[in-house]
């Protein structure tokens, strides 16, 4: 059942800066009707005092905006009509979708603007001076501030959010040490009770995907917000984290930071410590089997690599905060502000090559050095929409790793929930498990196979070139 809600929201007379001086509109926004039908659309229902009479009117324009750092207008050509309030009110009625291929998340905040043009070809345009949240209405949303940002929340105690915003305050100051930010924008933290009611609100994914993976949470940069299920720290300052990074490197942010820094910032700002990464590695991490940075330019796709990927990461750039200080690597993300590689910026910042720093780190564990690289790999770049739309799932790898390792004993961390058997179900009596049967395992090449195709085929064309150049040539 689709729950509704409506909300007349009477917003006090605005006038208008007109884009042409000599035009004789003049717009003002009266009231505003809106209703929410959550996962699929947003109706609204402006009234529209337009200074001219509705006969004088061409055209009317609606536009919409997502409030965040790099989102953009989106515009329709709505139904009007004469308000029976007078001669000059329009009565205004548009949508915003918000379903399937039109997905925002829950706490977006849209601007409206109404843009008008009258029968001289004349044109103005009024911004609503409230915007509309996007948020279920079926529940009784709160709403609690913190150090630089707000936590909107339903159907949890008060003291469990005053909790979490103790703990969340206390690690601020190290996030802003590590990334650099010091004035961030105030962030917007959607947390749900528990992972069943979070899971519809969260970004769209395969549903084998959803089926197999425990989702946490995820960032939303574009939008300044992130989603999460439970008021759990961990996950709410894994989350925060991508937030600020994303702030850290904005003016770059198309082209990509490697994930191994990102993910890897994430997971140590989690405590402020590589201890729990470190732990991670040697408990279950061959040296052998450690991933060069390489291979760590994107979240690997095996399942092998992904229980290695996340803790290793985060260890990798524990070392570098630690060993170097966090103020080293809020100048080194600084680089990557400015467009630097980031092998360019790394070796500027800690005055060594970036293979140089892996290796000294590889020693720590008992790992072979690593060879002096031919051609460093840069991420791949990625579109404006993928990086208008970070997703960032937060899987509680670990427990997903026990449950594959055949390790019964280990307890469920503190966000555990298994992943649903069909949407949006989901049993939290049992382990999170991270199936790693959706993955397929890639085989290894035959390189002895390969050399002797390639050797066999080098000698038979060497054998029919000399063999042409043997034989006699036509007499024309």
């Amino acid at each position: 059942m689709i729950i509704s809600l409506i909300a007349f929201i009477t917003i006090s007379s605005q006038s208008l800066t007109v884009a042409r001086a000599e035009s004789d509109l003049a717009l003002s926004v009266m009231s505003q009707k809106v209703e929410i039908d959550y996962g699929e659309k947003i109706a609204i229902t402006a009234i529209v005092d337009a200074g001219i009479d509705a006969d004088q009117i061409q055209a009317v324009r609606t536009l919409f905006r997502a409030r965040g750092g790099s989102t953009i207008w989106s515009y329709s050509y709505p139904q009007f009509s004469p308000s029976s309030t007078g001669t000059n009110v329009l009565e205004v009625s548009f949508e915003i979708l918000t379903g399937p291929g039109s997905y925002y998340p829950p706490g977006a905040e849209f601007d409206i603007e109404i843009e008008i043009t009258d029968s001289t070809g004349e044109t103005a345009s009024v911004i609503s001076p409230e915007p509309i949240e996007y948020l279920d209405p079926a529940y009784d949303w709160e709403r609690v501030k913190g150090n630089g940002y707000t936590i909107v929340y339903y159907g949890v105690a008060r003291s469990s959010v005053d909790d979490l915003i103790e703990k969340i305050d206390h690690r601020i100051p190290t996030l802003e040490a590590t990334l650099g930010v010091t004035d961030p924008p105030n962030f917007k933290a959607i947390v749900f009770p528990n992972i069943q009611d979070a899971t519809p609100s969260f970004p769209p994914v395969s549903k084998t995907a959803t089926d197999q993976f425990l989702f946490a949470g995820f960032a939303q940069p574009e939008y300044r917000l992130f989603v999460q299920g439970q008021m759990n720290s961990t996950t709410f300052t894994h989350e925060l984290a991508h937030l600020y990074t994303h702030e850290a490197v904005s003016s770059s942010f198309l082209g990509g930071i490697p994930s191994w820094l990102n993910e890897g910032l994430s997971r140590f700002l989690e405590s402020g410590s590589s201890e729990q990464s470190n732990n991670r590695l040697r408990d279950s991490v061959r040296p052998d089997e450690l991933l060069s940075l390489n291979h760590m330019q994107t979240i690997p796709g095996q399942r092998s690599d992904v229980f290695i990927f996340y803790p290793q990461a985060g260890a990798f750039v524990g070392y570098l905060v630690e060993e170097y200080s966090h103020a080293t690597m809020a100048d080194f993300l600084d680089q990557l502000n400015k467009g630097r590689a980031v092998e360019d910026a790394f070796e500027i910042i800690f005055d060594k090559p970036l293979y140089e720093a892996e290796n000294d780190w590889r020693a720590l564990f008992g790992a072979d050095a690593l060879p002096i690289p031919v051609a460093t790999v840069e991420p791949v770049e990625s579109s404006v929409d993928q990086a208008d739309n970070t997703r960032v799932p937060l899987i509680d790898y670990e427990a997903a790793a026990d449950a594959a390792s055949g390790n019964s004993s280990s307890q469920p961390q503190a966000t555990t929930t298994t992943a649903p058997s069909s949407l949006p179900t989901v049993t939290p009596e049992n382990t999170p498990v991270f199936d790693p049967s959706i993955f397929e395992e890639k085989q290894n090449p035959n390189w002895a196979v390969a050399g002797i195709v390639i050797g066999l085929s080098v000698i038979v064309g060497v054998w029919l070139f000399t063999s042409r150049r043997r034989m006699p040539k036509r007499k024309s």
